[in-house]
């Protein structure tokens, strides 16, 4: 189910329902059925993007592997992130930060260690904007492209990976992730780090249904997911999973 597919199969059916009620009358409450479900179709399909509903996005590898990715967006923040990189480097785990431009423009250091320490580095848009999803396909092109500049001029690398704010998406964003190559990465396992203050739901969140291929959606400026990730690290590993980068889950090359 597709975006163009849907918009398709609307115009034949109401087009059906048109003739239709040339011969037998049509209530109206038909056509408001047929507007409802499109709408909410069309809604689902912009806040999920494990549908692929306006466009191609990578969110899980193989699930007959035995590898997780662990990925963390809104980076780099000067203590949140210095202290994930402790926790990483203390358990030998690489992981991948989707980084917004202006916070790696503010701390180009930070985003320089991230490299230095194996990790890998995405494109989360320059700013991270509320109304980002509301804006034309050219402005969401220039903030994707600012933000990889401001990447690369600060680690010498040039993302390919990019993950929407929020999740979201929609024809406008998916003609600029074309427009600009890149690869729309998704998850499969959101832990709501943002939202959640509880501990135990957190760390159950990420682990009840966890399984080879998973990416798991994380944000470095959560203290609960600080806290919670060693336990994370263990569990993955008591269960006989292991922890790669998500380049090797996806098999797609990280930067240009």
């Amino acid at each position: 189910m597709t975006f163009r597919n849907t918009n398709i199969v609307m115009v034949i059916l109401l087009s059906g329902l048109v003739a239709y009620n040339q011969v037998y009358h049509v209530s109206i409450f038909v056509y408001v059925l047929l507007v409802l479900c499109y709408s909410l179709i069309v809604f689902f399909g912009t806040i999920s993007l494990s549908m692929q509903f306006f466009g191609p996005a990578r969110c899980r590898g193989d699930q007959s592997s035995n590898a997780v990715a662990l990925t963390f967006d809104d980076g780099p923040e000067p203590e949140a992130t210095l202290q994930l990189l402790e926790i990483l480097r203390i358990n030998d785990v690489k992981a991948t930060f989707f980084c917004i431009g202006k916070n790696v423009q503010r701390n180009p250091e930070l985003a320089k260690q991230i490299i230095w320490e194996g990790h890998l580095i995405g494109n989360h848009s320059f700013y991270h904007g509320a109304l980002f999803d509301l804006q034309r396909s050219k402005n969401m092109e220039n903030e994707i492209n600012n933000t990889n500049s401001t990447i690369e001029k600060a680690t010498g690398c040039l993302p390919r990976f990019f993950r929407p704010p929020y999740g979201v998406s929609n024809p406008m964003l998916a003609r600029a992730i074309k427009n600009t190559k890149m690869i729309n990465v998704g998850w499969s396992i959101r832990s709501f780090d943002t939202a959640t203050r509880d501990k135990e739901k957190l760390f159950s969140r990420v682990t009840r249904h966890l399984k080879g291929g998973d990416v798991i959606l994380f944000h470095d400026r959560c203290k609960l997911t600080l806290d919670i990730l060693p336990e994370v690290l263990a569990y993955i590993t008591k269960t006989g999973l292991k922890v790669e980068p998500l380049d090797k889950i996806l098999r797609e090359k990280p930067y240009a």
